[in-house]
């Protein structure tokens, strides 16, 4: 490195725009650190206990993290063009971390080499074993000697990167600091103030995208003026109900709304348990919106989240919230975000279409919310730094997450709540009180419920339940039927009818046997994008309207027989949280949670006199019929319990609690591995076994008109890739040789095969060309 050099670059020019000026090394680590600074100040005014040294080793971190792109052989590639590669033999990623551990700050070093991708955050105990994970390049099968000598070079000439450094963008000391204080939750939230702050400038110098900091340009939270608009959309919503002649129903809702807002209770964790259709979702908001606002000695609250465990049940929440929230002259997607897929890509490329938690409310999936919270990868930690500050609003919470992962979530809550100033509700109409769990929690606590423990709100809580205990019963159907056998047994019950599988492929299957039998056939399942989701959603609801209200003038006419002759088939992603109420039932078995939950899509508002819901079980031994391996263990107890007639009849919450503490008692070696590997700050690890769903998925676009968007590198946001675009295995890419879109790096691919957008989804093509009747059965 000797002569005149030009300006050091950071970032080539874009592909779309190659003739573009390349970004400057100054601006861009100017921008990453203030930008860093901010985010790790705002996530501190909420810190009770802050970590030690949080922001400094973060602005170390945004400082020093691409010096080694001052190498003479990086700057030629990145003054000329994206399509010419860096060399194989000058990654980057090690100059920033040589210098920090030279001087003292192994967390600045920790957090350099975690925001470089891959592995992301690394395992402590193999960089405590082996240097060089911390050290060399990223490559992870080198060949042999090359990590000795990038190390070797950049050590050679680390000076000249740090002169360099300093005389483009000034002197910045460290100071020592071990990576000891830095663990868990804030290792993760430090790397996220890092690369939002590095993701956000790089999306601002390619497609123009700028990203508001902490405290600038946002949304207002404005909780006072929601809350007011909240109330008088309940008012309403009363109102209408009443004229409509449900009287009961609307003081029972009334009551509950009323008891949840004006609840003594100000505890950072507490509970909100109610029957189905009992209004949680606006109870809880409108608690949260009360309990968000500043009040002496406490800020307000940055967020509310609204967590629930099926992307359908966001469409419904999203479209109830906006309605409810969103004030005069508001863009509704700005106040109330829909967060549905793993929508977190980190390529340069794809960074403008990352989603990002910064709206006043969002609503994201379990999946998303809780292997966020588990992650190592830069890309998905993104957006945590906005979490602390935040309410968390725990939607069905039994279904929220595997029993298995339950032990260490739990104690990852407890530190939001602890120590970063966040507080969680966890509502549901058969809710697991797994904090009074020795499996679970180290030390029961009392977690209390909004509902007020006065005489007046113990009577409503049991005028609730044993309204419940009148409206839905369980019985057992049969066990391994075949699809026919149980394609006739559905269609000789009332109408309209729900039938729940446990994987798209047999929900499909059983879909399509019904179609070519002649029967009246709904379906519903991941296997179609949201937007087409949506449009199946709304026709199951209007023909459930069509049904009531025809039955309402005649309740014993042919013409009712008719609308109620009809079924819908779904997997678990309608069993909780969507307000559609069925006559019937049936559930291929799973857990008892999802056994009651599927009860709450049954004469949900006790307008069908009473309802059934049926257990079964399919024979494994028929074609195209599969299994899904994570409910191998609550099968096994929700068999036992259905054997005991243990769940009619009793309260839901002490039925879920009851299976969770059995199916715990299988899994101790799974529940084992999550926590063991946090304690031992194996990243890596904690990150694949904390997964809430296990397999490997990625992006597919299933919408011609968007795919030729993309190709062409034209500005598309989240929200429609998303909605236009389903998930599907890695490895059925590979099989199925499906096409990436191109500029797009390996996040996003395109669909190209049949796609069924009123029916089967990308099942329609898989059933036309791969042997899913085999024994071998193709799985999506």
């Amino acid at each position: 490195m000797s002569g005149e050099r030009p300006e050091p670059v950071a970032h080539s020019p874009p592909r779309h725009d190659p003739n573009r000026q390349p970004q400057r090394y100054r601006l861009h680590v100017t921008a990453v650190r203030e930008g860093a600074r901010r985010r790790a100040e705002w996530a501190l005014k909420y810190a009770t206990s802050p970590p030690p040294g949080f922001v400094s080793t973060v602005v170390a971190a945004a400082v020093f993290h691409d010096l080694g792109k001052l190498d003479e052989a990086n700057q030629g590639p990145l003054s000329r063009s994206r399509n010419e590669p860096l060399p194989r033999d000058r990654d980057h990623v090690d100059a920033g971390i040589a210098y920090s551990l030279a001087q003292g700050d192994e967390a600045a070093a920790w957090l350099v080499r975690a925001h470089h991708a891959p592995p992301g955050i690394p395992s402590y105990g193999a960089e405590k074993a082996l240097p060089r994970e911390l050290r060399g390049g990223r490559k992870r099968d080198p060949e042999e000697g090359e990590h000795d000598a990038l190390i070797t070079h950049v050590d050679a000439h680390l000076a000249e990167y740090v002169a360099l450094h300093e005389q483009v963008c000034g002197v910045h000391r460290l100071e020592p600091a071990a990576v000891d204080g830095l663990h868990g939750l804030p290792m993760r939230l430090a790397l996220s103030c890092l690369v939002d702050a590095d993701h956000s400038d790089s999306a601002a110098y390619d497609a123009g995208i700028k990203t508001p900091m902490p405290g600038e340009d946002r949304v207002p939270t404005c909780w006072a003026e929601r809350l007011v608009r909240l109330e008088e959309v309940v008012a309403q919503k009363a109102h209408d109900a009443q004229a409509q002649g449900r009287g009961e129903r609307v003081r029972d809702r009334s009551d509950f709304f009323r008891a949840c807002l004006d609840t003594p209770v100000d505890a950072s964790l507490a509970t909100c348990e109610g029957p189905v259709g009992i209004g949680k979702t606006l109870a809880v908001t409108g608690n949260l919106l009360r309990r968000a606002q500043q009040t002496e000695g406490r800020p307000e609250l940055r967020h509310i989240f609204v967590v629930a465990p099926y992307t359908n049940i966001i469409t419904q929440v999203v479209k109830e919230l906006r309605a409810a929230l969103v004030l005069s002259g508001e863009d509704p997607q700005e106040v109330v975000a829909e967060h549905h897929h793993r929508a977190d890509f980190s390529s340069p490329e794809n960074r403008g279409l990352a989603t990002l938690w910064r709206a006043p409310v969002i609503v994201t999936t379990a999946v998303q919310f809780f292997e966020t919270l588990a992650s190592n990868s830069p890309g998905r930690l993104r957006k945590l730094h906005e979490l602390p500050g935040s309410a968390v609003f725990l939607d069905e919470a039994h279904a929220a997450l595997p029993a298995r992962l339950w032990p260490q979530n739990w104690r990852w809550i407890r530190e939001l709540a602890e120590r970063w100033g966040c507080r969680f509700v966890f509502a549901s109409g058969s809710l697991a009180r797994f904090w009074e769990l020795n499996r679970i929690v180290e030390r029961p606590v009392d977690v209390p419920d909004l509902l007020p423990t006065t005489d007046e709100g113990q009577e409503l809580h049991a005028r609730l339940l044993a309204r419940e205990g009148e409206r839905v019963r369980y019985e057992c159907l049969g066990d391994g039927l075949s699809t026919e056998d149980l394609c006739t047994r559905v269609r000789s019950k009332v109408g309209p009818r729900l039938v729940i599988l446990n994987t798209v492929q047999t929900a499909a299957l059983v879909a399509k046997r019904m179609r070519d039998a002649g029967y009246e056939v709904e379906h519903l399942s991941a296997a179609l994008c949201p937007r087409d989701r949506e449009r199946i959603l709304r026709r199951v609801k209007a023909r459930l309207r069509l049904e009531r209200m025809v039955a309402r003038c005649a309740p014993n006419g042919e013409e009712v027989k008719r609308l109620r002759n009809w079924t819908l088939v779904a997997t678990s992603l309608v069993e909780a949280g969507v307000d559609l109420s069925f006559s019937t039932a049936f559930r291929e078995r799973a857990s008892a949670a999802s056994l009651i939950q599927v009860g709450g899509r049954v004469n949900r508002h006790r307008e069908r006199g009473g309802g059934l819901v049926f257990d079964f079980t399919l024979s494994l031994e028929e074609p195209g019929v599969t299994q899904n391996p994570d409910w191998k263990h609550a099968r096994r107890v929700l068999e036992e319990m259905l054997e005991d007639d243990a769940i009619n009849d009793r309260d839901p919450a002490e039925v879920v609690t009851e299976a969770i503490r059995s199916e715990l008692d299988d899994l101790v070696k799974f529940v084992e591995t999550l926590t063991r590997a946090e304690r031992n700050r194996n990243y890596p690890e904690v990150a694949r076994s904390g997964q809430v769903i296990e397999d490997d998925t990625v992006l597919v676009v299933v919408d011609e008109a968007l795919r030729a968007k993309l190709e062409r590198r034209e500005k598309v946001d989240s929200h429609t890739l998303l909605r236009l675009s389903v998930q599907l295995r890695r490895h059925r890419i590979i099989e199925r040789g499906l096409a990436q879109i191109p500029h797009r790096h390996e996040e996003i691919y395109a669909w190209g095969g049949l796609y069924d957008p009123n029916f089967l989804g990308v099942m329609e093509d898989v059933f036309r060309t791969d042997d899913v009747f085999s024994s071998e059965g193709g799985v999506i």
